[in-house]
């Protein structure tokens, strides 16, 4: 049996785009390459994503989306931000707050909607796997939870990686081939040699904002394979009002409980480890 892992990082807008890579699993725990990441609008994504499962026909499939999937809220932000801003802004990172008064990215006719209706809606990652998931997931909290963080001459915590070549103030070259080859070690060990070549690479091009959001897609994709590999992983928030999956780690999962205590917050209710669980066929 086959599931098809997606890392999708959003194009949020309808005028913008994000990029997507795709991967076939198998239960053997080899996996197979579906091309290098590539730049996509809503569209794209819809089409590629039912091409793949057209082709191959997996059992299951599992989108890792970078963009928030359940929106309620029409003003500020939603709890699960509330409560991972913490962790973030401790490491001198920013949380973007989701709501529908951004008429572009949540709003009644933003491209999200019609992408989670065509794939079954935010999929709830507490229960077996079965059919199309779509995931929220967020890079940032993904590369603390795995200890890709800088050092810091001031705080204990480490510094996130300045990445983005668009911020050309903060930007660092030498943080980007950080990711780059962090994350070419990940890939490389699971034998895809297209992918780990292609962030190789790009560890030594100058980059662009679309190469960026191919390195988000593929930290999306390692977030599906902590999942599959059937590794821990931490789901923050709920099902209610919006909910982030990283993969685990213990300060993360420390520092997120600490936060939810001080918000008056339960902590096993917002702060929940798991992991993935999939149909027998599929194990």
């Amino acid at each position: 049996m086959k599931t098809l892992l997606v890392g999708f990082d959003s194009a949020w807008t309808p005028s913008n785009s994000g990029a997507l890579v795709g991967i076939l699993s198998s239960d053997d725990g080899t996996y197979q390459e579906l091309g290098l990441p590539q730049a996509v609008n809503y569209s794209d994504a819809t089409d590629t994503i039912t091409q793949w499962q057209s082709q191959y026909k997996p059992q299951a499939t599992l989108v890792m989306l970078d963009q928030p999937t359940i929106v309620k809220n029409p003003s500020g932000q939603r709890p699960v931000e509330n409560l991972v801003a913490s962790p973030v802004s401790r490491r001198y990172g920013g949380v973007q707050p989701a709501n529908t008064g951004k008429a572009e990215m949540f709003g009644q006719d933003a491209p999200i909607w019609a992408f989670l209706n065509k794939f079954g809606g935010p999929a709830n990652p507490l229960i077996v796997l079965e059919g199309t998931w779509v995931i929220e997931t967020y890079p940032v909290l993904a590369m603390i939870a795995l200890g890709w963080t800088l050092p810091d001459s001031v705080r204990s915590t480490g510094k996130l990686p300045k990445y983005n070549p668009e911020r050309r103030k903060t930007f660092s070259i030498s943080d980007w081939q950080h990711v780059c080859n962090l994350l070419s070690k990940e890939i490389g060990t699971r034998n895809l040699p297209k992918i780990t070549a292609w962030l190789e690479q790009a560890a030594q091009n100058k980059p662009r904002k679309n190469d960026q959001d191919c390195l988000d897609a593929c930290i999306c994709l390692l977030v599906a394979f902590n999942l599959i590999e059937a590794r821990r992983c931490l789901m923050i928030g709920d099902m209610d009002s919006g909910y982030i999956v990283a993969p685990y780690g213990k300060s993360l999962s420390k520092e997120l409980e600490a936060r939810a205590i001080k918000t008056k917050r339960v902590p096993a209710e917002w702060v929940k480890p798991f992991y993935l669980s999939v149909p027998k066929k599929l194990s």
